[in-house]
C-alpha cells in the first residue's frame, strides 16, 4: 500500500454511507435526550418535570418517540452533512494542503445547510411527533410513523409544507456544523501536535467532546427558534427565526434561549462523540479492508 491509513482517502460514496452510519448509531444511542430536549423547548416544564410527564404517559417507551422519524433523519441529514463535509475536506486538502480553523468551519456551515435542506422534512416530523404530548388530545397529529407523517403532511399541508422551518434548520445546522466538523478537525491536529494523543479513538474522544462544548454554547438559542416555529400551532404565520429570538427573549427572558441546554448537551455530548468516532473508525476499517493502492 503506497499511501497510509492516515493519509488516505475513502471514495465519495463511501464519505456518505459512512456518515449515515454513524448517525443512526448515534441517534439510536441519544435519542431520548432528543425527545426531552425537544419538549421542554415547547413548553415551560423543567427536566424533571418533562421526564415524569413523557413516563407518566407512555412509560419507558415514551421516550423514543419519534424514532423511526429520527433514523430516516440520520439517513438524509446526516449522511448528506458527513459525506459532504468529508469529501470537501478531502478535496481541499488535496488542493491546497493544510486548512486553517476558518475555512474548516465555512466547510462545515456549507455541508450543514445542504444536508438540513435534506433533511427538513424528517426534521419537522420528528418535532411534532415528540411534541404531541405537549397538546390537547384534540389537537394532536398522532402520527403513526415517519412515512405516514410525511404524507399527512403533503396531503393537508403541500408539498411545500415539508419544508416549513427550512431556513431556520438550515440556520442552526451551520451554527452546528461548523463549530461541531470544523472544531473537531482542528482540535484533532491541535492535540496531536501536543504530542501526548496519538491517533487513535482516545484522540477522537477528546476532540469529539471539545468541540461538543462550543457547538451546543453557540447553537441552542437558534435551536430553540426552530424548534418553536416547526411547532407552530396558531392560526397566523409563523414567524421567521429572528423574529421568534426576540419574542422569546421579550416573553420569557433571555436565558430562555437555552431552554433545555442540560438534555440538548447531554445528548449532544455523547452524540458527537458517538458519530465522530464511529466515523473516524469506519473510515480506517474500509481502508483496512480495501487499501489504496
Amino acid at each position: 500500500m503506497s499511501v497510509s491509513i492516515q493519509d488516505a482517502k475513502v471514495p465519495t460514496f463511501a464519505n456518505f454511507v459512512i456518515g449515515g452510519i454513524s448517525g443512526v448509531t448515534a441517534q439510536i444511542a441519544t435519542h431520548p435526550m432528543d425527545v426531552l430536549k425537544i419538549r421542554m423547548q415547547v413548553s415551560r416544564n423543567t427536566l424533571r418535570d418533562t421526564a415524569f410527564q413523557t413516563f407518566s404517559t407512555n412509560g419507558v417507551r415514551g421516550f423514543y418517540t419519534g424514532l423511526s422519524a429520527a433514523v430516516l433523519r440520520q439517513l438524509t441529514y446526516t449522511t448528506s452533512r458527513l459525506g459532504i463535509y468529508t469529501t470537501l475536506l478531502d478535496i481541499g486538502n488535496q488542493h491546497f494542503g493544510y486548512l486553517n480553523y476558518v475555512t474548516m468551519i465555512s466547510l462545515g456551515m456549507i455541508a450543514g445547510m445542504m444536508g438540513s435542506f435534506i433533511g427538513t422534512p424528517t426534521d419537522l416530523i420528528l418535532i411534532r411527533m415528540v411534541a404531541d404530548i405537549n397538546l390537547p388530545a384534540e389537537k394532536r397529529k398522532n402520527y403513526k410513523n415517519a412515512v405516514s407523517g410525511i404524507f399527512d403532511i403533503w396531503k393537508t399541508e403541500g408539498f411545500t409544507g415539508l419544508w416549513r422551518g427550512a431556513v431556520p434548520t438550515m440556520g442552526r445546522a451551520a451554527i452546528v456544523n461548523g463549530a461541531q466538523l470544523g472544531t473537531y478537525t482542528r482540535a484533532k491536529m491541535m492535540l496531536q501536535d501536543t504530542g501526548y494523543i496519538q491517533n487513535g479513538i482516545s484522540l477522537q474522544f477528546a476532540a469529539a467532546l471539545m468541540s461538543s462544548i462550543i457547538t451546543c454554547f453557540a447553537s441552542i438559542p437558534v435551536d430553540v427558534a426552530k424548534t418553536r416555529i416547526q411547532n407552530w400551532r396558531q392560526s397566523t404565520k409563523s414567524p421567521n427565526i429572528m423574529a421568534m429570538i426576540v419574542n422569546i427573549v421579550r416573553t420569557e427572558g433571555l436565558i430562555s434561549l437555552w431552554r433545555g441546554f442540560l438534555p440538548y448537551y447531554s445528548r449532544a455530548a455523547p452524540n458527537t462523540v458517538i458519530t465522530m468516532v464511529c466515523a473516524d473508525q469506519l473510515h480506517q476499517m474500509y481502508l483496512t479492508f480495501f487499501p489504496v493502492s
